[in-house]
């Protein structure tokens, strides 16, 4: 019956969280394979950037394993020595283990896993019953290493084995790494099968067609035979590995593998068939095969064991299991054994699926190899975020089991003790040493700080030098800079005094270059021209009505004189004189404009021109002007605006009061009546 309180999906059950060192690749896993053989393994980086290989070797168990490992650790680069951070990885190998589904009710299943743990040692003590009105442990947990293990359909599966066997695994661990062994070990026990069951789902590509959604309610089965013993077991995606047993084998399969490892020095029928053949290529084919198969005692004893171990595995593979757990059908059966049985396995596996009907599968792999891959993919990441065969087929520790774990508090009280003694007996060897102490770190105080301060101030001027030699163009360039500066100060101070000596004379010329009215008479003609103080109209309009013609002061008169055959083309160059500087630019570059004409006989006909009248000069400048008939003698006068910015101050003008702005004098002539 399915759990109705939900699956935990993080459990401390199992594992120890301080010892997890799944992404480390500083790890090693033993599996010993009888008596007669020992596999180990060990994550390496592969040919890819972050991937991981196995590297795996077979020794004799009679060999010397702690310098072979040596050794071979100290030839490859990518294997480290042993260490206090190395993680051993083993399984136990008495066939001695169970896993089975505790019968606890949905109250006891709804506890967290230290309430849980809690709760399992108080049953054991007080030999409370199960939902099947049996014991929930049938023996001491001083004589039972037990892991349980949350499974995803809620449940609570428990693997158990006798506790000596797991001080003999550590002890074996202790004397595989010889002296190198630290105080504290790194370990972890697990079982053969749940390590191969980890391997196929991992590892193969069958088992990852058993992962997939469609076969959730399906079980597979696992055996794993060797000439020790053999085990089995049942896995589903909704269950987890839910059933686990292990049985030794018969003592007499036992003797002949005694007896195997005796005659053959302690390895296997492989190696030593390889050596055989290496010596003596032909000697297979020099032997005539028989005309009839002739089995040997031996070969009936082993097939007859096989045979044993098939039908315990199907009187497990029952419906009512089934049922219990709401799976639908059993998919396959996995199988795998040591080196040399597969050759009487197989036979017997294919009659049993022709009479059962289920598909068997034989791991690629001897069972002891495969065991060892199982350990370290439930423990190393090979690149990947996370261990992957850790959250398919998670991992259970024997050598940290319930007990262990329900101690933590005793252990973590007795700790503080031996800290809380360590503490005192330090400070008691701090109260004897304190002044020598204090004295001689007074000492290397000052030397220290002696040595530091010399150091300081040499490394400042280095700096200091490395700094005066980074600044020294750039200050060069500063020099230079100010001297350019100071010369083109001097040339602009000397161009602005030339400037106000003659300030607008060459843009007064452009711009009576472009007023001339070559248009309407091609002979106009310019003959003076006489900028500044030289006399002319006056600004205001007292001094024209006094009659004065000269004006001492004028600083920005302007006197133009010349002949022209028409008097409009005088006209016209007085008003585009007046308009100069932009009728929308705001400002006129001439201003008080009076113009005279003078001709030497006078005209047949009035003039017929309709302009009006232009103002007319007081006075005239063109007397005795001898020029030819038809010619006209004309002269303009004015003041050119540009020079008053740089006309000198009026000494005789009072100042102008604060706040009070000045007035301007009236600047427009009178006009006269035209001659």
């Amino acid at each position: 019956m399915r759990n109705t309180f939900g699956t935990k999906e993080k459990s401390a059950f199992g594992f120890d969280a301080e010892n997890n060192q799944a992404s480390s690749p500083d790890q090693l896993a033993v599996v010993w394979s009888g008596e007669r053989e020992v596999v180990v393994a060990s994550p390496i980086p592969g040919d890819a950037a972050g991937s991981y290989d196995l590297d795996l070797a077979r020794f004799p168990a009679g060999f010397n394993l702690t310098a072979a490992l040596a050794m071979r650790r100290a030839g490859n680069a990518n294997l480290s020595q042993f260490s206090e951070q190395t993680n051993y990885l083993t399984a136990v190998s008495d066939f001695s283990e169970r896993t089975r589904i505790l019968a606890l009710s949905g109250d006891v299943l709804a506890f967290d896993d230290d309430e849980l743990i809690e709760w399992l040692v108080n049953a054991e003590r007080q030999m409370f019953l199960g939902t099947d009105n049996h014991p929930v442990f049938e023996t001491a947990l001083e004589d039972t290493a037990c892991s349980i293990r949350r499974l995803p359909n809620g449940q609570v599966a428990m693997t158990e084995v006798p506790r000596q066997h797991i001080q003999a695994t550590r002890e074996r661990i202790r004397s595989l790494i010889g002296e190198s062994a630290p105080g504290f070990t790194n370990l972890t026990v697990e079982t053969p099968l749940r390590c191969a069951a980890r391997y196929f789902l991992t590892a193969l590509p069958e088992g990852a067609v058993v992962l997939r959604d469609e076969k959730a309610s399906e079980a597979t089965a696992f055996l794993l035979i060797g000439k020790a013993g053999f085990s089995y077991g049942l896995w589903s995606p909704a269950a987890g590995l839910f059933s686990e047993y292990a049985f030794s084998a018969p003592a007499e399969i036992n003797r002949l593998s005694r007896t195997t490892d005796e005659n053959s020095g302690g390895f296997s029928p492989e190696i030593i068939a390889a050596e055989r053949r290496a010596r003596q290529p032909q000697y297979e084919s020099s032997i005539a095969a028989p005309t009839e198969e002739v089995r040997s005692p031996r070969d009936e004893r082993l097939e007859k064991y096989v045979r044993h171990a098939l039908d315990q595995l199907f009187l497990q593979l029952s419906p009512e299991k089934l049922e219990q757990l709401e799976l639908s059908s059993y998919a396959q059966v996995v199988w795998g054994s040591e080196p040399g049985l597969s050759e009487v396995i197989a036979p017997i596996v294919a009659e049993y699926s022709a009479n059962s009907g289920l598909d068997f599968f034989q791991l690629p792999a001897p069972s002891d190899e495969a065991v060892a891959g199982g350990l370290l993919f439930g423990s190393f990441t090979f690149g990947d975020a996370t261990a992957a065969g850790a959250e398919i087929v998670p991992p259970v520790n024997l050598a940290r089991d319930i007990l262990v774990l329900a101690d933590k508090e005793e252990i973590e009280r007795r700790r503080i003790e031996e800290i809380h003694l360590l503490k005192r007996r330090n400070q008691a060897v701090f109260a004897l040493l304190a002044p020598i102490v204090l004295v001689f770190a007074a000492l290397l105080a000052i030397t220290a700080d002696l040595i530091r301060t010399q150091i300081m101030t040499g490394i400042r001027e280095i700096r200091a030098d490395a700094q005066t030699l980074n600044l020294k163009p750039a200050l060069d360039r500063r020099k230079s800079y100010e001297a350019n500066l100071k010369w083109y100060q001097e040339f602009i101070t000397q161009v602005s005094g030339l400037r106000r000596q003659q300030p607008v004379g060459i843009g007064m010329l452009y711009e009576l270059n472009s007023s001339y009215p070559f248009n309407i008479d091609p002979s106009f003609y310019v003959a003076d021209l006489k900028l500044g103080n030289t006399g002319g109209t006056a600004r205001s309009a007292a001094p024209a009505a006094a009659g004065a013609t000269n004006n001492a002061n004028c600083f920005d008169c302007v006197e133009i004189r010349g002949l022209a055959r028409n008097k409009d083309a005088v006209t016209s160059f007085l008003r585009s004189l007046e308009f100069a500087g932009g009728t929308g630019s705001g400002t006129r570059l001439f201003s008080n404009l009076a113009y005279e004409v003078q001709e030497t006989a006078a005209p047949t006909a009035a003039p017929t021109s309709t302009q009006p009248a232009l103002p007319a000069m007081t006075g005239s400048n063109l007397t005795n002007s001898n020029t030819a008939p038809g010619v006209i003698a004309w002269s303009i006068r004015g003041n050119y605006m540009p020079m008053a910015e740089f006309a000198p101050p009026d000494k005789n003008k009072p100042p102008t009061p604060p706040g009070t702005a000045a007035t301007p004098a009236a600047a427009t002539a009178t006009p006269a009546p035209t001659p």
